[in-house]
């Protein structure tokens, strides 16, 4: 990417921050509604009727639907994708700018880890205080913990803004059921096994702090797949009728 496309870029993921500012007010309170109900499953509040196999489903169910949720920025483009196809109209117009494709797919990329790393802090530090700090969590197992987890949710970020390039509103909106079907069934799955991915997360930032391997792994997955699939979704771009 040359400085150019960099600079393009980023003027666009500035532009659509400021034009939605307001918006930012509903996505921090999004993100710290889903931190409390995380938090307060993860210290067991209100769990003492549950079955523990309900409460492992229930807990693995919020971190790996809402996790990649930290990634969205609620614009009014996100809330009307479905009636108004936004993400096609927005396409049309970014088109008819005098900018390259790369740069409009870029400035996607910027808008997901700003999102990501505001969304970010703000999660996981409340999810430090109500649950982590309890633990004795330094400040570097925190950063593995949080890290693990956007690692993964850049990897399911990456497969939402395919969607958004390469499909209308209504396939957008059928894959987001898809994905919440299939999410929903490697939890319960996780959760008939009885394993605890989440318990298993934080003993292993605990133990192995920023150089745990698994946030490792989902960071490096994140940053292949994006690479991976940048030329594929650009070409999708390219090809895509939005007359």
């Amino acid at each position: 990417m040359n400085s150019t496309i960099w600079k393009q870029a980023w003027w666009l993921t500035k532009t659509d921050f400021k034009r939605d500012r307001l918006n930012w007010i509903w996505t921090i309170l999004f993100t710290l509604y889903i931190a409390a109900i995380s938090g307060s499953f993860l210290t067991g509040t209100g769990l003492r009727e549950m079955k523990m196999q309900d409460y492992t489903l229930v807990v693995h169910n919020i971190f790996l639907l809402l996790i990649p949720c930290l990634g969205f920025f609620l614009s009014r483009r996100s809330f009307r994708y479905l009636q108004d196809d936004s993400y096609s109209q927005m396409l049309s117009y970014m088109r008819r700018l005098p900018i390259p494709a790369s740069t409009i797919l870029w400035s996607r990329i910027f808008q997901m880890l700003v999102t990501f790393a505001i969304n970010g802090v703000i999660f996981f530090t409340a999810i430090y205080f109500l649950t982590l700090r309890a633990e004795n969590f330094r400040l570097d197992q925190v950063l593995a913990f949080s890290l693990l987890w956007i690692g993964y949710g850049v990897v399911a970020n990456t497969l939402y803004i395919y969607s958004e390039f390469a499909m209308n509103g209504k396939l957008c909106f059928l894959l987001g059921i898809v994905s919440f079907i299939v999410l929903s069934f490697i939890a319960l799955t996780i959760s008939i096994l009885d394993w605890n991915l989440i318990q298993f997360s934080i003993e292993h930032s605990q133990k192995w702090g920023l150089l745990a391997p698994g946030m490792w792994i989902m960071l490096i997955s994140g940053i292949l797949l994006m690479t991976l699939t940048f030329k594929h979704t650009k070409k999708k771009l390219l090809l895509r009728d939005v007359s």
